[in-house]
């Protein structure tokens, strides 16, 4: 009987831990894993800005190219229209851990609480950005201490595979309550 009561005991205490432990626990993925089985990227295509002129030479003074293609005449390219890149729906409302670094959107000088989560340092500051299924955008748990964004870090939450237009780029997927912790090699 006292066996009996020990054991009830230890149950008791172990088995609310254990559901802490699983509660909080993520599924590790990579880059990869955000693409659809046999989706392949676009390439990238080049278009021609400026042949023959450069803003050395005061050819453009004054003229605003701010976002415009143009082709060796000077003629505006237009902008292709493609379809978002796929998404794995397979991940939606699951919680993941990934690693990435930041291109903060919602911040102070020394905190972050938003802010897209990319595969290498400067995607989406540099034209063009990556796919929208290689971009997460993430709302954290408690703001991020930090003025330092070209640290990685991994982060960790729940996964939703949902579209989310910013200034710098769409993101395919959405992570939220989110906890982050730094990168080690």
């Amino acid at each position: 009987m006292k066996l009996l009561r020990v054991l009830l005991v230890v149950l008791l205490v172990v088995s609310p831990l254990a559901f802490a432990i699983g509660k909080d626990t993520y599924k590790e993925i990579s880059w990869d894993d955000l693409m659809p089985e046999g989706w392949e990227p676009p390439v990238p295509q080049e278009q021609e800005f400026f042949e023959g002129e450069s803003f050395e030479s005061g050819a453009f003074e004054g003229e605003s190219f701010e976002g415009q293609a143009y082709d060796g005449d000077l003629n505006p390219i237009p902008a292709q229209v493609q379809e978002p890149a796929p998404v794995v729906k397979s991940l939606d409302q699951q919680k993941l851990k990934i690693p990435g670094y930041i291109i903060p959107l919602k911040f102070t000088a020394d905190s972050v609480s938003e802010f897209l989560l990319v595969p290498y340092v400067g995607a989406c500051i540099h034209v063009p950005p990556p796919p929208e299924n290689q971009i997460v955008y993430v709302t954290l748990k408690e703001p991020l201490m930090t003025s330092e964004f070209w640290t990685p870090v991994w982060v960790s939450g729940v996964m939703k595979a949902k579209l989310s237009m910013t200034e710098f780029a769409t993101a395919g997927y959405h992570m939220t309550d989110a906890i982050t912790e730094v990168y080690e090699y």
